[in-house]
């Protein structure tokens, strides 16, 4: 793991457990494996959310039905649009014990 790698992946952690929690030069594989880790279940996630019809809270007409579809539809052909804030939140907190263990060499 090269010095450029090292940065992206601070840069992972950071974004998931807040600014300035770690440096690029405390990165370690251990660290990486566990960052790994809670990117694929946030992509997961994510995936799984753009599956899902945005709430309504009348009986759907056939246009909001055909709406809904297409914008899944949509996101699915262009392989998603990134990591939906809900599953960035329930990761963060679920891997953010994980982390701090691998932060500290353990």
């Amino acid at each position: 793991m090269d010095k450029e790698d090292k940065k992206y992946i601070a840069e992972v952690i950071n974004y998931f457990w807040g600014p300035n929690l770690i440096t690029p030069d405390r990165v370690t594989e251990h660290v990486a494996t566990v960052a790994y880790e809670a990117l694929s279940s946030a992509n997961s996630c994510s995936d799984a959310m753009d599956m899902v019809p945005r709430p309504t809270y009348v009986r759907p007409s056939m246009k909001y039905i055909i709406k809904q579809l297409t914008g899944i539809g949509k996101r699915v052909a262009t392989g998603g649009s990134g990591i939906y804030y809900i599953c960035k939140v329930v990761i963060s907190a679920s891997y953010e014990f994980k982390i701090k263990l691998a932060l500290n060499g353990l």
